[in-house]
């Protein structure tokens, strides 16, 4: 894991595995049925679990192929056998 202070700034980067960051957004599946999403804001990783939280300040622990780039991306891996953007080949 990476971590970098910037000068002059709090802000913190942090380089997280499957090309995550502190900061980004991901996509979660919330009703297969329905085919529901919701946004969530990357906060932590410890080694097998990230950690996110929800726009309401819900805090979550979700494995990584459960985490999407893009609504169309967690949509598509209902259909197909993707995983988190991780092809099963």
């Amino acid at each position: 894991m990476k971590n970098e202070i910037q000068n002059n700034q709090t802000t913190e980067i942090m380089d997280f595995p499957y090309g995550w960051n502190k900061g980004d957004t991901c996509v979660l599946i919330t009703n297969k049925a329905k085919k529901s999403t919701c946004e969530y804001i990357v906060e932590s990783y410890d080694g097998k679990y990230f950690g996110v939280r929800s726009h309401t300040g819900l805090y979550h622990r979700v494995s990584p192929w459960r985490m999407f780039r893009t609504r169309e991306d967690a949509v598509e891996s209902l259909t197909s056998q993707r995983y988190g953007g991780m092809s099963l080949q």
